[in-house]
């Protein structure tokens, strides 16, 4: 998964590698789209009320957040 794909499009991945059964991959492409938003926040490039693909920041960290926690792929 490269840096170009955008949320939306890693969302639908995650998705789809949970509904093959490959939940390590699942989780990586949350992971991933927590991650680059995490990094986006600390180079202040945006902030929560900000969109991203029409979607606000703090949504798209819940809905990667919520996926992850309803589908028991949260690392302990």
């Amino acid at each position: 998964m490269t840096s170009e794909i955008g949320l939306k499009e890693t969302f639908k991945v995650a998705k789809q590698f949970l509904k093959q059964g490959n939940t390590e991959q699942a989780r990586d492409a949350a992971d991933f789209a927590i991650r680059r938003i995490a990094e986006g926040k600390e180079l202040e490039l945006f902030q929560d009320d900000d969109e991203i693909e029409g979607i606000k920041i703090d949504l798209w960290l819940t809905r990667f957040w919520v996926f992850l926690e309803n589908n028991n792929l949260l690392l302990s």
